[in-house]
This record gives C-alpha cells, structure tokens and sequence, in this order.
C-alpha cells in the first residue's frame, strides 16, 4: 500500500492517462478478478502489481461503485502468503454462499502445483478478506490419475441448487490432443470446501490453442455462454449445457473483441443484466507510473440471430455535456475536417452509408495536418478494422459507430452492439480532430453528434493502510 501510495503523483501526472475508464491509483494491473455486486456496490478486484508499473507480484486490487462510472478504491485485498508457500495470487471469481455470504477463489501460485484457494470476508464491507484455513480448496489430486497442466483462473456459477466451477487447464497430449479445455466441478457441500470433478465440459476444436485462460461459464436469454481467453483475442460460444454428461455444445461462436484486450469476468446486477469486464492494455513506458484500464463495463444479450451484443453501461451517459451536432458530411478521397466536434475525452455517435465506396475511414484523434491518431475503417465487405484488429460486421447499406475517446484509450461500438474494439492511439495531446473519407463515390457521413465527457471520480479516502 505503501508502494503503491510514492507511485500515485507520477501516475497522476501523466496528461494522457485515461479519466473515465477504471484505472487502480497507480502501477500496474490486468484481469479482472471477482466481479460481483453486493449490498448496493458492484465490486471489482483485479490483477495487481503494487511495487510498479510492469507485470510481477501479483496480489487482488479491489475497488467499488454504486453506478458503475465513479470508483471508490479501497485497500488491497489480497497478497501473497509467503509463510505458506504463496508467490502470486492469480486470477478468480467470486460466488454467494447458499446463506448469501461473499466467497472469492483464486489460483495460488507458489514452488509448487497451482492450487485453488478461497477467502472470505471479514466484515460486510469486504474490505478485510481472511484466507480459508482449509485452503487448498482443490489440489490437481482431484483429478485422480489424469495429468491436467496449466490448471488455472477458476469461475463460479449455480444451476439447480447446485455450485459448480470451471478452471482452464488441459489434458495429456495422448489422451485429448492437446487441444485447449475447460475443466468442470461441483461442490459437494454448502461451504464450497470440498469439490468433485466432473471432466472436461469443454475442448477448443482449434488444435493450435493448447491452453485456455478465465473460463466464464453462464446463462444470458434462455442459452448457456462460454468466454475464453486463449492467449489472443477473447472467444465466445453460445449453445447448451448438459451438466449430467458433462458437456457444453456450441451453436454460435464469434470473437468477443478483436482489439487490444484480454481477460474477461462476468457479473450481474439486481436488475438481471449480466455485465462483461475486460482487462484493457495499454503498454506504457514504465515513466507513466501506470499500465492499462479496464473496458467500460459492458452489457451482455444474444441478438436475434443467435450472437452476442455487446452494448457500453448506459450509466456513462451522465458524464455526457450538451450534445454538439454536425452536418451530414459527403465523402471523398480528400478527409473532410468535422470541424464542429473536437477532443480526446468524447463520445460520438456516427452513421455512415458506403454508397458504391469500397471503404470509409473515419480518423480520430487527428493533428492539425491531417495524421490520425487511430483509424476507423469500414469496408463494402462489412470488414470493420481499428489498426491491425478487424471484426466482420456484414453487408449493410448504413452502419453506426459509437466511439468513445478516452484520452490514450478509445473503443468502438458498431451496429448497436453486433461489434466491439478497444484499441490505444498515441496521438499527441493536441491532436484533437476527427476526420472522415472514402475510397470510391456515394459515400456519406448521415449523422454525426458528440458530446464531450467529464471525468469519473475516484475516490482515496480509504485507501490506506
């Protein structure tokens, strides 16, 4: 806390570092952990380095909203026992009790088999988190004479009365091909101690992907959803789930975000929406004092067609000023400058119609001559790309984009949903202009309104020792 405490002025110095998106006070983090809400807060842990702004010493920061936009950051959660063989504390989830207590689990690193372990509360808070005395939770002996290897990042969930948990983590070669699985358990009594396994739910048919990483299993509209992590960008299923077999069954599989994240966690609120959290990076000089945000919490449904939408919390609209609109803006080779509508910290709503164009680019982030500080493109394929990540949208005569600037961060929602991007730009801090343009004729910017977003606040009263 302390460490964490001398790197805060840096990090808070730094004129690029993103102001609505969550951000620990300083240093370095990743996946988020936990995710749950509970007596009135939603609560966020996450992968933490305390002693700088690079990846090491893993503990659980944590954190928690009201609304999901302003963050009250309370004191670490969890670190590593050393006097008990622990040298990281990775990544987790959090479930209720039968009673409705809050439990966390996590993968305990250490010179040794990863194991799984679980804290519990201390007070109703959750501020102080005590370590089970019956940990491990779970040793690789419950998978009996089956040699599973990189046993990781377990999730909860309850069906039929039942808790049960995935954990990544994959099988011999010899036995199952080497492909990537999800491994699957239930507990066997109300204080979520002792647990049976039940096999692999899951195996990944892509026999390049050997390791599967944050596994979350869940029920969104009537079908079962599976999110993994497989080392590039995060993958969805939805289908089926069979627990008696057991065995998970897609019908519908897309990339969840092509763009520079990773690391998903799922929770839901009082409301029933299931809300998606991603670790977004950010890969800073270690000067800044920090590294990466979280994506804004997003909202989860299966549209019509069976896929998943992804949708930004509609609670970020109360950081929105008065709305600036422009006038629809033909297109050609030459980028046209939206003059009515500049800076690094907006949302913008966007509509586009191609015409007979073979793309059109929409340029943020823009210096006075001309150079982007990231590219939008959208091509007649229904192809959308931001850099080098690209997502396949579909034919359409029109599409919308909705984009938020968040000084170095910014992401891209397309087609209420149907696509979503996170991506950093490295435009300098005066580079505050957006511009649009074509390849080909017919091409138009139909509608175009932004408004300027405030900052969240994040607040240190208790973050102390």
């Amino acid at each position: 806390m302390e460490s964490v405490s001398t790197s805060i002025p840096t990090a808070a110095a730094d004129p690029e570092r993103p102001v609505y998106h969550f951000h620990p006070p300083a240093n370095w983090h990743n996946d988020p952990n936990g995710t749950m809400f509970y007596r009135g807060c939603h609560h966020l842990f996450y992968q933490f380095n305390p002693y700088g702004p690079t990846w090491g010493h893993m503990h659980w920061g944590h954190a928690r909203s009201r609304d999901l936009v302003n963050w009250e950051h309370l004191p670490i959660a969890l670190a590593p026992s050393e006097d008990r063989g622990e040298t990281a504390v990775f990544s987790g989830a959090a479930i209720l009790t039968r009673d409705g207590e809050p439990r966390i689990f996590y993968t305990s690193i250490g010179n040794r088999a990863p194991e799984q372990w679980m804290a519990a509360p201390a007070d109703k808070d959750l501020i102080v988190w005590t370590k089970s005395a019956r940990n491990p939770i779970l040793t690789t002996a419950v998978h009996g004479a089956l040699e599973v290897s990189d046993w990781r990042d377990p999730f909860l969930f309850t069906e039929d009365g039942a808790t049960y948990m995935v954990c990544g983590g994959n099988t011999s070669r010899q036995q199952w091909g080497g492909a990537g699985q999800v491994q699957l358990y239930r507990a066997t009594n109300d204080g979520l101690t002792k647990w049976k396994y039940l096999g692999p739910v899951f195996e990944c048919r892509d026999r390049e992907i050997v390791n599967i990483e944050c596994p979350n299993l869940f029920k969104l509209d009537g079908k079962w959803v599976l999110i993994v992590s497989p080392h590039k960008p995060c993958e969805y299923f939805v289908g089926s789930l069979d627990l008696t077999r057991p065995k998970f069954t897609p019908e519908a599989y897309g990339t969840l975000d092509a763009g520079n994240d990773y690391a998903s966690n799922i929770s839901t609120d009082p409301s029933g929406r299931t809300i998606l959290w991603l670790w977004g990076r950010t890969d800073n000089p270690a000067s800044k004092g920090w590294n990466s945000v979280m994506t804004l919490p997003r909202i989860l449904s299966i549209g019509s067609d069976g896929f998943l939408r992804q949708r930004p919390a509609p609670e970020f609209e109360k950081l929105r000023s008065a709305a600036v609109t422009a006038a629809a803006v033909p297109l050609t080779s030459t980028p046209s400058v939206i003059r009515d509508i500049r800076g690094d910290c907006m949302e913008l709503d966007i509509e586009v119609s191609l015409g007979k164009a073979a793309a059109v680019h929409l340029d943020v982030r823009c210096s006075d001559s001309g150079k982007a500080g990231a590219a939008i493109t959208i091509s007649s394929e229904g192809l959308l790309s931001v850099g080098r990540a690209a997502t396949l949208l579909g034919k359409n005569e029109r599409y919308r984009l909705r984009v938020f600037l968040d000084k170095r961060v910014f992401e891209v929602y397309a087609n209420d949903g149907l696509a979503a991007l996170y991506g950093t730009t490295d435009a300098g801090r005066d580079d505050l202009g957006i511009a649009a343009s074509a390849r080909g004729d017919g091409a138009e910017l139909t509608a175009v309104k932004g408004w300027h977003l405030k900052r969240a606040e994040f607040d240190l009263s208790r973050f102390r020792v």
